[in-house]
Formats: structure tokens, sequence, C-alpha cells
């Protein structure tokens, strides 16, 4: 465990926990990074159960499932298309759309969000060394 403690990118999420709690756990899981690896990181820090871990993990799990029925969804529309049967309407490229601008503005917002931390945590050990 000192070895993951020792790391830089570890450090970084166990700053942003310590932080943001429930707000940081729940753009991990809107991050496109599987969610065995977040589990097992986020287990290894401070995070509290209930509300910072587990409540995220229920709101964040429902764009997931929403993205993938969407993709069902457009495969029918392609399908539907294909075979010239003119079922396929507009509302069936909503959600793919929709979930493809969700993934791009959701990790933007991840790399702000860790470019934030990143600097708060320079400054903070900038000021260590000049006491």
């Amino acid at each position: 465990m000192d070895w993951a403690r020792g790391n830089r990118y570890f450090h970084l999420l166990s700053k942003g926990v310590e932080q943001d709690g429930w707000r940081f756990v729940l753009l991990a899981r809107f991050s496109p990074v599987p969610s065995y690896i977040i589990n097992y990181t986020l287990a290894a820090t401070e995070v509290g159960f209930f509300l910072d871990f587990l409540l995220p993990t229920v709101i964040g799990c429902v764009p997931m499932i929403l993205q993938n029925t969407s993709i069902g969804s457009l495969a029918s529309a392609a399908v539907a298309t294909a075979s010239g049967n003119k079922k396929s309407q507009i509302w069936s490229y909503f959600f793919p759309i929709a979930g493809i601008l969700s993934s791009v503005l959701i990790s933007w917002r991840i790399k702000k969000y860790s470019t934030q931390v990143s600097v708060s945590e320079i400054s903070s050990s900038k000021n260590k060394t000049d006491d």
C-alpha cells in the first residue's frame, strides 16, 4: 500500500477525495475508466461509504445504462433503415448523440478538475517550503 501512496496520481486522487468527497466519486463514475479500477482505487482512499461512495455510484451508473440502451436503439434504427423500413425516427439518434456529447463534456470537466487539484497541491507545497 505504501507504493500506491507514493505515486503522484494516487496522491492526486486521494486529495480529490479528501477535498470533494461525493463530487469526486461522481466525476470518477462518469469517466471512461472501468468501474473495477475506480472501485479498487477508491477503496485505498479515505472515502466514506454511503454518502461519498454508494450514492454517487448509483447516480453515476444511470448515464452509462442510458448510453448502452441508446446504442442498442441506434443499432435497431440502423437495421430498420438498412432493411428499408421507415420506422426509424429522429429520437433513435438523440440519446447516442447526447451520450457522446456528455462523454466529451465530462472528460473535459475531469481534466479541468484534476488540473485545479494539482495546481492547489503545488501552491500548498510552495507555501510549506516558504515557511
